[in-house]
């Protein structure tokens, strides 16, 4: 059979246009360090690629989630230390104005200092994080307490415990109900019951005092509740960051098997097709100096 040169022409045109197709994508894979870099090259493990990318993508969110968390807990974990700080100077303050041999002074002085207690609690049950009171519910604009004239006002905030996604079924709470804190199930919150307790260490109204201890007795039982649970969403958020980080190191090492290529094999590639690019442009070259006399040979 008679192979005409423009058959060969055309031959030797598609085997140097194919092996530099070949060079290109062996360049690629070893500049980019990937094996796949058009979804071509491996229309299986382009998809696989893109679902592992995503995975990454959302545990990446849930462990900033978890970050953020952290944070926020580790502000209402400070205030409820110092509230339940508070709630013992309290307790100090109002048991030593009781007894008859106080003078009025020394029960003057213990008034004021339950009331500068009140004052202070009333900053830490306003707690706020990036501009959401921690201590509201879900009314996270709205200040759980405000005070005019010394008057604290009941409780603004709602008793809905505003939690997050942290994956697999798991959250942690970061918005508390207040009240619950505060007043529980007591008939008077703890702002009242400290202005109660100074009005009666000014009287020496023994019988006052001893009530209100015991509903200060009841506030710092609720207070440490409520710490203890943060506590426990420290531990649970512990949990949550090493399991994200386990899954994210697994999707990483799947990604990594899918998409990286082997630079060995890689380099070792990338040379033979510049050998064999080299091969098609010397027999390109020689077909171009064929004469007229070859040709009709």
């Amino acid at each position: 059979m008679r192979i005409t040169f423009d058959q060969s022409f055309r031959n030797i045109e598609s085997d140097t246009n194919r092996a530099a197709e070949q060079l290109a994508a062996a360049q690629r894979q070893v500049s980019s360090g990937h094996r796949i870099n058009k979804p071509s090259d491996d229309p299986a493990g382009a998809s696989f690629a893109v679902t592992g990318h995503a995975a990454i993508g959302a545990l990446d969110a849930y462990t900033k989630t978890a970050d953020s968390t952290t944070s926020r807990l580790t502000v209402a974990d400070s205030m409820l230390s110092d509230i339940i700080n508070k709630i013992t100077a309290a307790q100090t303050a109002a048991a030593s104005a009781r007894g008859s041999a106080m003078t009025q002074s020394q029960r003057d002085a213990a008034a004021a200092n339950l009331q500068g207690i009140s004052d202070s609690l009333l900053d830490d049950f306003n707690a706020q994080f990036h501009g959401s009171y921690v201590f509201s519910g879900s009314k996270a604009t709205t200040a759980p307490y405000t005070s005019t004239g010394g008057t604290v006002s009941s409780y603004q905030g709602d008793a809905t415990a505003v939690s997050v996604d942290l994956g697999q079924g798991r959250t942690a709470q970061i918005a508390f109900d207040g009240q619950s804190i505060a007043q529980g199930s007591d008939p008077a919150d703890i702002f009242t019951v400290l202005s109660n307790l100074a009005t009666a260490a000014r009287s020496g109204d023994s019988v006052a005092t001893g009530q209100g201890l015991d509903a200060l007795d009841h506030a710092l039982d609720r207070a440490t509740l409520a710490q203890t649970h943060v506590g426990n969403s420290f531990a649970a958020l512990d949990d949550v960051r090493a399991r994200l980080s386990t899954e994210r190191l697994n999707v990483t090492a799947q990604l990594s098997s899918t998409e990286d290529v082997n630079m060995a094999s890689a380099i070792t590639n990338m040379s033979q097709a510049e050998t064999g690019y080299r091969a098609a442009l010397a027999a390109f070259g020689r077909i171009g100096s064929f004469s007229l006399m070859d040709y009709l040979k």
